[in-house]
């Protein structure tokens, strides 16, 4: 009994001992990452002129502007038009204004315009392997590569490089949750420029 007592006793100790060093070192943490506030304008300077670079070119947007009407036309050529039906859509970092030259294209191959998604999976799982088979052939073609369909994922989807700009574009079906958070980051973004700034340096620069 007395055993357990000192046990306790030691287990307690311990636990506060090891709650005032964690506390101990994190003050001395935020005390060494203080800044002085007046060097905060040329922090921000450097920030922006970091932003700036990253920020793509009026080619890059053309660039993927090009490459979604593409794709779009792509699938009309598999699938028919049904009413202006199928329509390939941007959705991601393109349509937030949150990329970079070097990011992917997030492009969703949409049936309807309805703002849920009602495509069964199965469904989208052929229209993947549709997309692929197509895309293996202008692979051999030297328009594309690195063709990879992967129809077991949560999210069916084919990636697959331009050759001529580089961009890779990740191409899934009906991916309606993604256009939709899409829109409301670019709302959000276009309520105040400083939120699409953080956001970008934030995504970039894991800051």
């Amino acid at each position: 009994s007395g055993d357990s007592e000192e046990e306790a006793s030691s287990m307690v100790w311990d636990s506060q001992d090891l709650r005032g060093r964690a506390e101990h070192n994190e003050e001395q943490l935020l005390a060494a990452m203080s800044v002085d506030p007046g060097r905060f304008p040329a922090l921000n300077d450097l920030l922006l002129e970091v932003y700036a670079v990253l920020r793509p070119k009026p080619t890059d947007y053309e660039q993927r502007n090009a490459l979604v009407d593409v794709f779009s036309k792509m699938a009309t050529r598999i699938f028919g038009n049904d009413n202006g039906f199928p329509v390939v859509q941007a959705f991601g970092s393109f349509t937030m204004d949150l990329f970079t030259p070097k990011s992917d294209l997030d492009l969703s191959v949409n049936f309807s315009a309805e703002i849920e998604d009602q495509c069964p999976r199965k469904k989208k799982m052929k229209v993947v392997r549709k997309f692929a088979k197509v895309l293996y052939s202008l692979q051999r073609d030297g328009i594309y590569c690195g063709v990879l369909p992967v129809v077991s994922a949560k999210v069916p989807i084919v990636n697959v490089i331009d050759r001529g700009t580089g961009i890779e574009c990740d191409v899934t079906v009906e991916n309606k949750d993604g256009m939709t958070r899409s829109m409301i980051i670019k709302l959000i973004s276009s309520l105040d420029e400083r939120f699409q700034i953080l956001s970008y340096l934030v995504m970039y620069l894991h800051l």
